[in-house]
Formats: C-alpha cells, structure tokens, sequence
C-alpha cells in the first residue's frame, strides 16, 4: 500500500513521524515497544537516541533490525504495527512546507502515521496509506527549531532491505523531489587572486570550488555554452559581527559546460555523458576552474525565478579586469582581523538552472560553509574553509546557526521565488530596543525594490541604518544606497523604481540587504512589507514580524489611529488563521474570539 499524508506541524514540542511497512495484524518480530531489537545503518531503532536526518537523501538498511512499534488507532488509521523501524530526528531551520519521502527511493510497501511522542500504541496525530507507487510521503508545515521524528521500516517481520528517506522544502503530491534538483554538495576549496586599489580602497578577490549533487530522480542537463542548458553558480562572502550578517562580497558566475559523475551524495546512476549530471551523482568545479575569468557571467542576464539566461552569455560587457575582475570582491577592510577582532565569516554558493526551477526544486540549491580569516600575504588575505558544507541551507540560516534568538520567516511571491526574512529584537535597557532585519532574495526575479515597519503613533525612531553589496566589474546596476524615512506610520527604506531605470539599485537574486533602528517601543508581532521592484500581479508582499508596539491603549486598534473601525477590521481578516497581528486576546491564533473582542470595542 501507498501513503500520502498532509498535515500541519507547528506545536512547539517533539512529534514522531513514523515510516514503515503496513501489515493489518500485528505479529512476532518485536516488542511492540518502540525500539528494535537488531542493528541500524543510518537511523537507530531507538526512538530517544534517534540520529539526525538533514534536507536532501537521508540513506537507511533495515536489514538488520528485527523489532517493531505498535500504532494505536487514530486518524485514518486503525490499530497496526510498524516494522523493523528506523528512527531519525528532523529540526528544520525554518518555519515552512517540508515534504518526507521514500517515494522512488525503496522498494517495498510502506506507511505513514504522525505520533506527538515516543511510545507504543500511541493514537497517531494522523496518518494515511498509498500516495506514489507503493511508497510514501509525508506533506506538512514545519516549525523551524522544533525537533520531529521520522521513522522507516519494512513490511512484516521478514521484510527488510536498504533504501532512502528523501527530505525537501516544499509540499507536493509525489514523492519529495520529482525531476532533476542540483544542490551545492560541497564547497571544497577556495582561492585568493590578490588585490587592486580601486578609489582608494583596496579590493581582494577569492573564488569558491563548489561539487554539486543532482538529488532528484531524472538527469539534470549540462550542456555547454552556446546552449543554456546548463547552471550558473554565483557566490559570496559574508561576515557576522556585532549581532549582523552582512553579504561583504560577491562574483560573477560560473557557468558549467561538462559534467563528471561522482558519488559525493551517494549512490550515482552515472549519465551516458558529460551533457548530463545523472541521478544521484555529483560534479566538482574547483575553486580554480569557478575562479577563471573567462567562464564567468554576469548576474544581470539570469532571470532567478525561472534560471533561464542566453546561451551566448555576457553579451556587450566589458573584458575582465585584471585580478579582480568577475571573482568575489571584497573590501580589505571587512576582512581585517584588527578592524573585526570577534567577527565570522562564511562562503556560499548558489546554483540557478532551468530545468531544477521549471521541476520546482530551486529553493534548495545554496549551501554555505564557515572561513576563517589568516594572515595578509601577496596583497590578499588568506582565507581557510573550516567545518562543514551546510547543504541546502542559504547564508542567512548562518545567522540562526549563530545565535539562536534570530527568527528566519519564508516568503514567497506567487508564480515568481522566494525571500528569507530574519530578525531580531534586542532591549538595549535604556528604555530603547534595537531592531535588527536582513532579507536575501534566494530565486525571485521581481526583486526588491522597499522595505517597511510599521511604526505606532508616538515611536521616535535612531540609529537607523542600511546595508547592501556592491555590484562590479560591469554589472550595470546602479550602487546608489536605499534612501530611509520614518514618517507617514512606517520606517521605510526605499530604493530606485524600474520605471526610473531597470538597473537601480535592487534586492535581487543571491544577494542579502539588512535594515536597523532603535525605537522607544517594546517590540510586537507585526507584518513587514517588502516592495517589489519588477512590474507584476502584485505591487509587494507581507513578512510575519517583529516591530515596534504601541503604547498601552486599546489592543483593537489594530493600525494605531485612535480608532476602531473599518480599517482595523480589514487588518484582522487578512491574518486570519495567522499567529501575529490581529490575535487582540493574545491565544497564539487570529479567529472569531479576536473578531468578538473588536467588535465589542468598535468606535
């Protein structure tokens, strides 16, 4: 029997999503008590000690194992039992749809249930049967930070075997990733150009290798330049210092013409030729060959949302300078060790390819690692790769992974990409708090063009301040900064209008822009507005946020006028369902108790 199973997941606490073989009627082969009796590769068969699965193909055998968990009846399902189990923990890093899979990837028949603890005979949260083939897969919104747990097993107590639980962003119907989904598998190497004196400060340049995986179930294709069938692979440096990530550096990309096939992610399926990257199966570009200046094009001819860009690339501009041209650049100065005694820094490198975006797998394909910053040799300095390849993960969730207070919040702008919003609020404990916004633009073409907060009656607004990274090398795009105002009930940073020009200054793909203020108001769930900067359905979207509160007065005065009416009421019905504003009782959810509570107070 197939399982599909969509279901919600956002209760701070630890749930067990339980994967295995369905048998009606529960017979030997364990002790029905959540843990196995033989041995694991990949997960364990204890549910507590459970080993942490990551985004991407998480490879199990069962062979070994002989125990079972027995599931109570709940959901749709009656009581069953679950065999030979394999148990893997799941903390996403944020907030959004994930899709567990064993869809395409074993070989026997299996079942889905959802458990909100360890145990035997639990009532499952839900569960479900028969989705793809005679696999499964799990569907359902996942609170970034919880711990879930996924568990896999065979069918009855002689059933057992190797395979694969696949775990990836975004709902579907099938099973996890369906076409080709390249990913950064590794970021392995890194090279340093020297440097060049550019209006007076001094601009190194470094590149990144990078090994990509294809993790999804069809060859992803890889042809050469004149042909567009191919990915392009920008990349980037940032530094987090003083409570901020900042993007201090950026390059051109590479653009891939032949493809090897390795084992780097695993079992490779290996294509019948470099004109494609086969299933399973990795390619490695070092930091050297991304480094080449001839092989890099510019930004501003990818469309982000669907990766398609000319085959014939880099059409009218300039040849490359000399040492700096088209490589990452990055100001002497943000490197520093004197000018930066407690900062970090991180690479990441991001793949753009028509075929992985038409397929709907894009929103996976940066990976970041941390460097460290050594000595000042040959005009640069030296930078070493330290830890590693965080897969899958863009570099904004290495502010997360740097400080836990840090909020990441997913937004995407329909029939176009994704943005990632993280934040921070801080009580500076003088009547004041600090507060800290950075947004990277992971695959939308439309871009950003604003960003805003809105601002209760009474807030004084200091400290504000901007941050973006510079285009070069011919990238024509306008460096001029995002001009900030704190009237009109919003503090707003705004940058040039496609009207004015198509090449102003805006949050465009792969690249982060941060905002900051202090306010004299403690902080609330608020929604942020971020501004579009290509024409399209609509003008901006909404972030779930923190931002300033207003002074003690009435809750229902949802935008702060004095008044309780019309424009408050629009303001609750549009975040209904939602846990931010518009919850006037405080319960963590926006419905009719909150609309009863307005209306009460109307006038």
């Amino acid at each position: 029997m197939k399982t599909f199973l969509t279901l919600a997941l956002t209760t701070l606490g630890t749930a067990a999503v339980l994967l295995g073989q369905f048998e009606s009627s529960a017979s030997g082969g364990g002790k029905g008590d959540g843990k196995g009796d033989g041995g694991v590769a990949g997960g364990s068969t204890d549910c507590a000690t459970a080993v942490a699965a990551v985004v991407g193909a998480n490879a199990f055998n069962t062979s070994s194992a002989t125990g079972s968990i027995a599931v109570g009846a709940g959901g749709a399902c009656g009581a069953h039992t679950i065999y030979k189990p394999n148990y893997f923990t799941f903390t996403p890093a944020t907030t959004g749809s994930y899709t567990i899979a064993t869809c395409n990837n074993s070989t026997w028949d299996t079942r889905i249930a959802v458990n909100a603890a360890c145990g035997a005979n639990l009532s499952p949260i839900a569960c479900d049967d028969d989705s793809c083939g005679t696999q499964s897969s799990a569907v359902g919104t996942f609170t970034g930070g919880v711990t879930y747990r996924v568990i896999v097993g065979g069918f009855g107590s002689g059933d057992s075997g190797a395979g694969s639980i696949l775990i990836s962003s975004g709902g579907g119907s099938g099973g996890g990733t369906i076409g080709p989904d390249v990913i950064v598998g590794s970021i392995p190497d890194i090279s340093k150009y020297g440097s060049v004196v550019v209006s007076g400060q001094t601009i190194m340049a470094y590149a990144i290798g990078t090994t990509s995986c294809n993790i999804g179930d069809a060859l992803l294709d890889w042809f050469a330049s004149p042909d567009n069938r191919h990915p392009f692979i920008p990349q980037n440096i940032y530094r987090i210092k003083s409570g901020r990530i900042e993007q201090i550096g950026l390059g051109w990309g590479k653009h891939g013409f032949t493809a090897l096939q390795g084992t780097l992610c695993g079992s490779c399926t290996p294509s019948s030729s470099g004109n494609w990257l086969g299933v399973g199966c990795s390619d490695p570009y070092s930091s050297g060959l991304n480094g080449s200046q001839g092989g890099c094009g510019t930004r501003s001819e990818v469309n982000a949302a669907t990766g398609v860009f000319p085959g014939t690339y880099n059409s009218g501009m300039p040849a490359a300078p000399a040492t700096i041209g088209r490589r990452i650049q990055v100001n002497g100065n943000d490197l520093n060790p004197t000018l930066n005694p407690s900062a970090t820094y991180l690479v990441e490198a991001q793949y753009y390819h028509p075929g992985d975006a038409s397929a709907g797998n894009d929103n996976n394909n940066a990976s970041w690692r941390s460097i460290t910053v050594g000595s000042l040799t040959s005009g640069a300095y030296s930078l070493t790769l330290t830890g590693a390849t965080n897969q899958q993960k863009a570099a904004i969730e290495a502010w997360k992974t740097a400080d836990a207070a840090v909020t990441l919040v997913n937004a995407d702008v329909a029939l176009d990409g994704r943005f990632i919003l993280g934040y921070k609020v801080t009580d500076n404990g003088n009547g004041t708090w600090h507060y800290e916004y950075a947004v990277q633009n992971l695959n939308s073409d439309r871009s950003g063009q604003s960003f805003s907060i809105p601002l209760p009656a009474g807030t004084v607004v200091t400290g504000s301040g901007f941050h973006d990274v510079n285009y070069h090398s011919g990238d024509p795009y306008s460096l001029t900064d995002w001009v900030f105002t704190s009237t009109g009930g919003a503090a707003k940073w705004t940058g040039g209008t496609y009207a004015t020009s198509v090449n102003s200054n805006a949050l465009r793909l792969s690249t982060i822009y941060n905002f900051w203020f202090d306010a004299n108001r403690a902080p609330t769930a608020v929604n942020a507005t971020l501004g579009l900067f290509k024409p399209g359905a609509s003008p901006s979207i909404t972030i779930a946020a923190q931002g300033p509160a207003a002074a003690a007065g009435n809750p229902s005065d949802l935008n702060f006028d004095g008044l309780v009416n019309g424009s408050d009421l629009a303001i609750l019905l549009n975040n209904w369902g939602g846990t931010g504003l518009g919850d006037i009782n405080n319960d963590s959810v926006v419905n009719g108790a909150d609309l009863a509570e307005l209306l009460n107070a109307w006038g």
